[in-house]
């Protein structure tokens, strides 16, 4: 995704004239439209599999509702009591309705028509409506797609009724930002990560990597300030994974190491940093990301959301990515950029500083001080998809072996292969 222009405006100087007049009334003040649906009662004429038609109204965009896979399908809310209602938002996943109806009732069995398309466009659909009922309902006529309807958000806005306020999002951070979280990795040379601080992450990769982490045996302090997280080619009997395209063999054939604050810090926005110094090589992939922090009490990716603030191949240390995943968007389809170096370094030369800072507008992603991406989330909503990244995360350091990305070690690959981290730090 390209980062975003820049918007000018433009300031114009009138001069008035004053005239003498007698006023009149001033029309009465308009109440506020608010958020009517949150957690509200929903029910559907057919779901299709685990996608339940409450997560339309959960005020979470990382769930959602599908349909069964026919043309004639609806989903109604129950507002409580009647209500005003002047604006409706759809947030389809890629199944959505071409044609459909959005309708309202006083007794969930007369409807009246709000709102008809035989043209719709899915994404992110706001629609101005006026009406007045206690059921509200989206009537899909006709699919775009094969599969049925599928709806991250069914959002109703208007007056009255009896809403229930969506919890509030977690504070920005200060300008400017304080320090609440760092690890300078200071201690003797041979010393474990700060237990306190980071947890290892045991156990095989995904995405066909080749490497088995163990527990912390491959990563150490060096005692000159830095982590040493360190790759082998070191068999694991017992352990499987993808034939090696060297080898052939099942077993792992890599160790390496992979650590997370999971169960020490989460953190919800901030200035997310680490000087790293990656290393170099056919089939290494280190990284310096974090992951939404439900995905330890059960979410599955990528409904949890995933920032990653660095991954650098090993075949081209030019390059470094840094990218987001959401259920909308990821795998190869993340929303992210590629930036090199300039001129003829790389980053296996020397040490460099990774940033994110993450707020309830976006994240802007920069390498040693310089912008290098902007991610703003109202435009990733409007044109990709929901944004699902306003909850607590944790962070994650792993050095990788192999894999579909970076492909195969050969005989070039130095081993042991090092990633040194300086320091890794969170400001609020």
């Amino acid at each position: 995704m390209r980062p975003l222009l820049r918007r000018v405006g433009l300031l114009v100087a009138v001069a008035a004239t004053l005239l003498t007049f007698t006023a009149a009334p001033a029309p009465p003040a308009r109440a506020a439209e608010v958020p009517l649906s949150q957690g509200k009662n929903v029910t559907a004429s057919g779901v299709e599999g685990p996608f339940a038609p409450a997560a339309a109204v959960d005020g979470d965009t990382g769930t959602r509702w599908s349909s069964a896979f026919t043309d004639s399908q609806w989903i109604q809310i129950d507002l409580g009591t009647s209500a005003a209602i002047g604006r409706i938002t759809l947030d389809w996943e890629t199944a959505y309705a071409k044609s459909f109806r959005i309708q309202v009732s006083d007794d969930a069995t007369t409807w009246r028509d709000l709102y008809e398309t035989t043209s719709g466009t899915g994404g992110v659909q706001n629609l101005t409506v006026s009406g007045t009922g206690r059921h509200v309902r989206m009537y899909g006529t006709e699919r775009a797609t094969a599969y049925g309807y599928s709806l991250w958000e069914f959002q109703v806005y208007g007056t009255g009724g009896a809403p229930i306020p969506a919890p509030p999002l977690p504070p920005d951070p200060a300008n400017p930002p304080r320090l609440v979280w760092s690890d300078e990795f200071d201690g003797a040379a041979g010393a474990r990560p700060d237990p306190a601080k980071w947890r290892a992450d045991p156990g095989t990769g995904q995405n066909a990597e080749l490497q088995y982490y163990t527990d912390h045996d491959n990563a150490a302090l060096d005692g000159a300030g830095h982590l040493v997280m360190e790759a082998r080619k070191q068999a694991t009997p017992g352990k499987g994974c993808p034939p090696d395209p060297l080898t052939g063999s099942t077993t792992c054939q890599y160790t390496s190491a992979r650590m997370n604050t999971g169960a020490t810090f989460q953190f919800t926005y901030g200035r997310v940093e680490a000087r790293v110094k990656v290393p170099k090589g056919n089939g290494l992939w280190p990284a310096f990301w974090m992951m939404g922090a439900d995905f330890l009490s059960g979410r599955p990716w990528p409904y949890n959301g995933e920032i990653d603030i660095m991954e650098v191949l090993g075949k081209d240390v030019k390059t470094s990515y840094s990218t987001v995943h959401a259920p909308a968007y990821n795998g190869a389809g993340g929303i992210g950029a590629p930036y090199r170096l300039p001129q003829d370094a790389d980053f296996s030369d020397d040490f460099h500083v990774w940033a994110a800072d993450w707020t309830s507008k976006g994240i802007v992603y920069s390498l040693d001080g310089r912008t290098v991406l902007t991610l703003d989330k109202e435009q990733v909503e409007q044109t990709r998809g929901p944004w699902i990244f306003d909850h607590p995360h944790y962070m994650i350091l792993n050095l990788a072996v192999g894999g579909d990305w970076p492909g195969p070690t050969d005989a070039t690959t130095p081993f042991p292969a090092k990633m040194l981290v300086d320091y890794v730090r969170v400001y609020q």
